[in-house]
Formats: structure tokens, C-alpha cells, sequence
């Protein structure tokens, strides 16, 4: 249907100027009118007419930071033998899966599973001569759930060329740890396990397939522009291959994409590179214009940037540039009109970039500078010292949150958080509602990377745990199989709670804000590309903890109907 109207709705707008309507015209992909069932009428009158009996209607979906092809390169979507190990509550009950894995399958090339949460190995950590017991001449590769650090036995370091007098990537962040006498013990963090996501590189089929399935599976829930926040490795192999896919027709959302840099000496070179991609990769739908920085690392592992130590260490963390280097790059990507997209986990790394921006703000409003004009965001921000949190909206600076952790990311647990943070910090985490609250664009966003729970990636799970702080996950099971998040606890701080109104603005015209294109989506106006979708129920008359279980009936993106799957 190139030319059509959808009438007696509730159409959820995102137009400040008309929040509900009931009809809408499209006409080439675009919406021509919003309005009233009579305006609608005068329009066309020969229009087909789409008539939804009062159904609910929103803007489409953008997830503002997901990780596509990375999802793929990690895998355990159908390896149940890779598939993390939520149960395990100890080094014992992990040492022990992995020799049943080994026992199971006696000849593999090598062993690579998920063990769960790092904190089981806090009292007893296991270390390459552990796993080296269990197998000593072919690499083990023990990835803890958050992601963001691995143990690898003897071999496994040799296969990567790790050697004793591997030097750090970045101080605090990306390292190699050493027992007391200075012999690495197996564990590495952050990006120095980039290398291991290259042990078995998926075939451009895999890839292309895996690619489908993910894309296929956010379009079911309503997803119509997706920002891919980054790939650590082969990112040529990466573009080319969404290229090819968008070339045959199989990428019908819009993707943009990043250029990710994970070292320090990776920098210098970083515009050139960018531009590069863009020149040799970009499509209709596939735009790839923006820089993204692993800034710090996580809380868990101690890697996120902290201005105060953290309790249990007495460390603050560490950071991929100085404070003055981040300046002198900022200042490059603004000269060139580059978007920025930073992880910054930490208090001191979230500062950090603010201070950058305004420095740079400062430097433009006294003519000693450039105007500022590019966009910066800063992701997942758990931890915000008070005094930033308005600077957000003060500097224009996009907060990116996963609301999917506001139930607590990856399990974490508030008494965790304590001995991490100390009671204050630990207990005021995740602050979504009051960086909302200060009028700043915020955003929201899936961040999964694995793919044996795609439910986790819906933006309707992120909804729901946005505005409960209870994951589903940790609620009791029901009869009928499903889990009740209203039977979890609520993570605190409470007062953190998403309004609905909120965590649907997060995912719409915020992100569209993010990525700079609030021209052309993120609500349901005039003039817009045609991107919506229907739901049986109205969200805002539901019980709140059946928002996660929402499957859109219908998905439109510029006006086109999207077949169903998942």
C-alpha cells in the first residue's frame, strides 16, 4: 500500500504539540497526516483504509546501543555447552561443569563456556593452574557473564600470544593480573580479551545468518532503527557484510554504525579510519558516522573510572586516555562534525567527558574556539556523583541507559553493590529517573551481546523493568512457565522508577535525538518516515508486569508492513 489511512486508533504521538491522536495518512512511506478520523477522511477519500477498533499505536522502537555482529561472534545461541552457567554459586561448582564438558566432548580443539557471575570467585578465584589440571595442552577460556573480563589456562595464553612480560593496555583497566610473585595467573580484563573473540571467526554465512535472526527478532518487537555501539574486531569483515546483506534486501531497519576503538594507540589514526568505512561500506540503511570509545570498564571487575576509591580495594579504576588526550580527540571529532559515543561506567568517566565538553562549549562561547556541534553520549553511567547529574542537560550530553539493568545488571545485587561502592553509592545506582527528570535527552537501549535469551533484547523487557526495578529473571515462576516480576525485589534506589510516559520517550524520539535524525522518526508526525507500531493493548491501561510479555501485532517501517517471526 503506497497510499493509505489508519483510523480509530490510540496513537501515542511523541508530538509535544499533540500527544494522542486517532488517524494518521501515509503516503510514500511517509506520514502526509496526523489527526482525527474526520481529517483523515477529507485527506483521500478513495484511500484504503487500515481500521484498528481502538488498538494502541506508537511511534517504532530505536534501540540506541546494541551489539549485532559482536552478539554473533560470541554465540552460545545454540551451544548448550557454552550457555552461561546462572546456577553456579562457587570455583568448585565451576571447575566441575567444565571437567564434565571435557569429559563429554574429549576432543575438542579448545573449551570456551560462560560460568556466571564474577563475584562466586571473589573468596576463591580460579586461576590458570586450575584450569591447567583439568587441561593442560588445549586453550580454556572461562568468560564471566557481564563480559567484560575471562580466565584462560597455560595454553590459552600461549595460542594468544600472552607471554609473563605482556605490558597493560590501559593501567586500571585493560590488564593482565599477576599473582604476588608477578606471574600472570590467567585472568584478563576488558580489552584484553579482544583476542579471544577471534578464536573461531564465524563464516560471512554465519554471520549474515546470525545477523538475520537478531534483526528479525527486534523488528517482531517493534524495532525500526537500531545503533550498533561496536565490534572489537574484524570490523571490515563486519561492514562488508551488512553492506552485502543491505544490497539483498535483508536489513530493512535503518543501522548505524560505529567505529570502535579499544586501545590507546588507536587514536591517532581513528578519524581516517572512520571515514574509510563510511566511504567504502555505507548504504541506503546502513550509515556508519559515529565514534565509539571503551572509555573505562565495570564496576564489578573494579575497572570503571571512580573519583572516590572503591571500598573493597582501595583502587579507582582506570581509563583508556587521559582527561587531556579525550580533550584534544573531542576537539578533532567536532572539527569534522563526528558523533560521539563514549562507555563510560564510572563516576570520574562520566566527569571526565563533561568537563571535555565543557571546556569546549566554554571555548566557543569566548570565540576562542569552534562552535560545538556534535553530538556526545555517555553510556550506561551506573554510578553519577550528585553535582553531575544536571550537567547532563546544562552541557546537551546524551545519557544512554539499559533499563533492563535497573532490576539489577546481570544479577547484581544491592548487598554486592555495598561492598563495592560502600552504602551510600552502592545502595544509589542507576539513576535513569533523575537524569530524566533534569529535561536531559536520555535514551534507552538494549546493550545485550548474548543470544540464548533473546527476550532480554525486547525494548518492552527494558520497559517494564525501567518502571519496576524488578527483573523478571528473579521473580517466581507462574503456573504457566512465565516469570512474575512483581513477586523480585526491587533494586534500589525505588525512587528511580521510569514513568511509562518516560521509558517510551527514552526509546523513541530520544533516540532519535542520540543519532541526530529526529526529523525523520521518533514520533508519529507529519512529514516523518512512516515507522510504527501496533499493539493489541494500550501499555498504560495494562498491569505493568505484563508490559514484557508484549509482542506487537503489527510493524511498520516507511510505511511497510514487516512479516511476523519470533
Amino acid at each position: 500500500m503506497k497510499e493509505y489511512a489508519v483510523k480509530n486508533a490510540r496513537v501515542y504521538t511523541q508530538d509535544m504539540d499533540r500527544p494522542w491522536a486517532e488517524a494518521f495518512v501515509v503516503k510514500d512511506g511517509k506520514f502526509a497526516l496526523v489527526g482525527s478520523n474526520e481529517e483523515a477522511d477529507a485527506c483521500g477519500k478513495d484511500m484504503e483504509v487500515l481500521d484498528l477498533g481502538g488498538k494502541f499505536v506508537m511511534p517504532g522502537i530505536i534501540d540506541s546501543h546494541a551489539h549485532i555482529a559482536m552478539s554473533v561472534f560470541l554465540g552460545g545461541d545454540d551451544d548448550d555447552e557454552s550457555m552461561p552457567m546462572y546456577d553456579c554459586r562457587s570455583k568448585a561448582e565451576v571447575l566441575a561443569k567444565l571437567k564434565a564438558l571435557v569429559k563429554r566432548h574429549p576432543f575438542r580443539l579448545y573449551y570456551a563456556m560462560f560460568y556466571g557471575k564474577v563475584e562466586i570467585l571473589k573468596d576463591d578465584p580460579i586461576t590458570r593452574d586450575d584450569l591447567d589440571q583439568i587441561v593442560k595442552f588445549r586453550p580454556v577460556i572461562l568468560v564471566e557473564e557481564e563480559c567484560h573480563s575471562a580466565i584462560l589456562n597455560s595454553a590459552a595464553l600461549r595460542y594468544f600470544k600472552i607471554g609473563e612480560d605482556e605490558a597493560d593496555i590501559a593501567p586500571g583497566l585493560s590488564r593482565y593480573e599477576r599473582d604476588a610473585a608477578g606471574r600472570l595467573n590467567g585472568t584478563i580484563t576488558e580489552m584484553t580479551m579482544v583476542p579471544i573473540l577471534g578464536i573461531e571467526t564465524p563464516s560471512k554465512q554465519e554471520l549474515k545468518s546470525g545477523i538475520t535472526k537478531l534483526i528479525s527478532y527486534l523488528i517482531s518487537r517493534g524495532v525500526t532503527t537500531i545503533f550498533d555501539a561496536g565490534n572489537m574486531t574484524e570490523e571490515d569483515l563486519i561492514f562488508s557484510t551488512f553492506k552485502e546483506m543491505d544490497e539483498e534486501g535483508r536489513i530493512p531497519v535503518r543501522m548505524f554504525m560505529c567505529h570502535m576503538l579499544w586501545r590507546p594507540d588507536m587514536v591517532d589514526g581513528a578519524i581516517d579510519a572512520l571515514k574509510k568505512y563510511e566511504a567504502e561500506y555505507e548504504t541506503e540503511n546502513i550509515h556508519i558516522d559515529t565514534m565509539k570509545m571503551m572509555y573505562d570498564g565495570t564496576q564489578r571487575i573494579h575497572t570503571a573510572c571512580m573519583v572516590e576509591p572503591y571500598a573493597d580495594t582501595g583502587t579507582c579504576g582506570g581509563m583508556l586516555i587521559s582527561e587531556k588526550e579525550l580533550l584534544a580527540f573531542m576537539r578533532k571529532l567536532n572539527r569534522e562534525g563526528i558523533d560521539f559515543h563514549l562507555h563510560t561506567v564510572g563516576e570520574a568517566a562520566v566527569r571526565r567527558v563533561m568537563n571535555c565538553v565543557q571546556t569546549l562549549k566554554g571555548e566557543a562561547a569566548a570565540g576562542d574556539g569552534e562552535d560545538f556541534r556534535i553530538t556526545v553520549t555517555c553510556a550506561h553511567d551506573e554510578v553519577l556523583r550528585a553535582e553531575d547529574i544536571k550537567r547532563f542537560a546544562e552541557l546537551g550530553i546524551v545519557a544512554n541507559f539499559t533499563p533492563s539493568w535497573n532490576g539489577g545488571n546481570c544479577g547484581s545485587d544491592p548487598d554486592n553493590m555495598k561492598q563495592l561502592l560502600g552504602e551510600e553509592r552502592g545502595l544509589r545506582t542507576l539513576q535513569t529517573r533523575s537524569v530524566f527528570d533534569t529535561g536531559a535527552t536520555v535514551s534507552l537501549s538494549s546493550d545485550e551481546v548474548e543470544l540464548h535469551r533473546l527476550e532480554h533484547w525486547s525494548p518492552f523487557w527494558g520497559m517494564e523493568v525501567g518502571i519496576t526495578r524488578q527483573d523478571p529473571d528473579y521473580g517466581r515462576q507462574t503456573s504457566g512457565g512465565r516469570r512474575d516480576g512483581r513477586t523480585a525485589p526491587v533494586y534500589p534506589p525505588a525512587d528511580e522508577k521510569l514513568t511509562l510516559e518516560q521509558a517510551i520517550e527514552g526509546y523513541t524520539i530520544n533516540g532519535a535525538r542520540q543519532l541526530g535524525i529526529e526529523d525523520r522518526v521518533g514520533s508519529i508526525e507529519a512529514g516523518k518516515d512512516a515507522d510504527f507500531v501496533v499493539l493489541e493493548e494500550n501499555p498504560f491501561e495494562m498491569d505493568p508486569y505484563r508490559i514484557h510479555d508484549i509482542i506487537p501485532e503489527r510493524v511498520y517501517i516507511k510505511g511497510i508492513l514487516q512479516p511476523r517471526c519470533c
